[in-house]
């Protein structure tokens, strides 16, 4: 390429171009193609390394020399024309155990957090669906539940979240699963008392707090309801003795949450923790920290898109059940994936 001087310096060729006036298009005369910098290739599989591996746009631009902008910009090209999870189910119909988990986690999205939902069948670990809202409340709730239910037609048959915010999914459960026996998460309670009961040595209530650590966590992994329901009036019959403002708060949620903890008792298929949908958000808060949050809601949805197709897709490779590995969540939902390209599957056809 020729850089002619000129007296603001050097400047590049500009190509000149012409006109035809029989099929009214312009053309170049000795150039009659540009060749694109990078292939659709090398752009999927920049669009992969950002959605899969534990990297960020900086390191995929260093590697391919191209700037971070440009990948995004792929991203969330591929982002606007993903599938999203209702249409993967009407097209792969993937067989679900029953056990839904649901959760929810804060996404920043230009210095505010919004709040993505998230529904997992237990048996398969399949994330079937998703939802991006503007916060935890009690109708972007509803909304995300009536599409399990309704639109999805998801096959109920126990349901497992944590207390949420506000018990914002304790209500709407009964009302939109009313036959379906709900478990609170014990893992999460047993951690809401570590929180409140200060752990100081130099507390005037140290050894009432140690006391209480350790009988709620035998209470709430009790093998039976009725050694749980014992150990429960016991407590309860212990109250006055726990003074404190802090004990009170406890042992009010307790008696609030009582049956909830203790649906899986009764319930044999039921897990007593949300420990499933907890990994597939353990894993997407990894994703996030690395991208340092969105400008938009808009690119935040498309990227989450592309993120939860692709670990569908995904085959474990070190389940605690060794019959999973080398198995994606779209293999246990009895759907073959074998020689599918995800990213090709997630672009919907023009």
């Amino acid at each position: 390429m020729r850089y002619p001087q000129s007296l603001r310096g050097r400047r590049t060729l500009k190509t000149r171009r012409f006109y035809c006036h029989d099929c009214r298009s312009s053309f170049t005369y000795r150039f009659p193609a540009k060749r694109r910098r990078f292939s659709y290739q090398t752009i999927k599989d920049a669009i992969k390394r950002v959605v899969e591996d534990n990297t960020s746009y900086r390191r995929v631009s260093d590697r391919l020399g191209a700037s971070p902008a440009t990948i995004f910009l792929w991203v969330s090209t591929f982002g606007l024309g993903a599938k999203t999870p209702l249409e993967i189910a009407k097209e792969l119909r993937p067989k679900w155990g029953g056990i839904l988990q649901v959760d929810c986690k804060p996404v920043p999205i230009f210095g505010k957090k919004a709040t993505v939902f998230v529904a997992v069948d237990v048996e398969t670990h399949d994330p079937f669906h998703f939802d991006l809202a503007p916060e935890e409340d009690q109708e972007s709730a509803r909304r995300f539940l009536r599409t399990i239910k309704e639109v999805f037609q998801y096959p109920a048959r126990g349901i497992v979240t944590d207390l949420g915010k506000g018990r914002v999914f304790v209500g709407l459960m009964e009302q939109l699963f009313p036959q379906v026996p709900h478990q609170a998460c014990v893992v999460h309670f047993l951690r809401y008392v570590h929180t409140r009961l200060p752990r100081s040595t130099k507390s005037a209530h140290y050894h009432q707090n140690e006391f209480l650590r350790a009988y709620f966590k035998e209470l709430l992994f009790c093998s039976s309801y009725h050694d749980a329901e014992r150990m429960f009036v016991r407590l309860i019959a212990m109250e006055p003795l726990f003074q404190a403002n802090y004990h009170k708060t406890i042992f009010r949620s307790l008696k609030k949450n009582f049956q909830l903890l203790t649906t899986h008792l009764s319930y044999k298929h039921l897990p007593r923790d949300t420990n499933v949908v907890e990994n597939v958000i353990k894993q997407l808060n990894m994703k996030l920290k690395l991208l340092h949050g969105f400008k938009t809601q808009q690119s935040a949805y498309r990227f989450l898109k592309l993120w939860f197709c692709a670990y569908r897709f995904r085959p474990f490779r070190a389940s605690q059940k060794p019959s999973r590995n080398g198995k994606s969540p779209l293999n246990l939902a009895q759907v073959t994936t074998h020689g599918i390209d995800w990213l090709e599957y997630s672009q919907r056809s023009k």
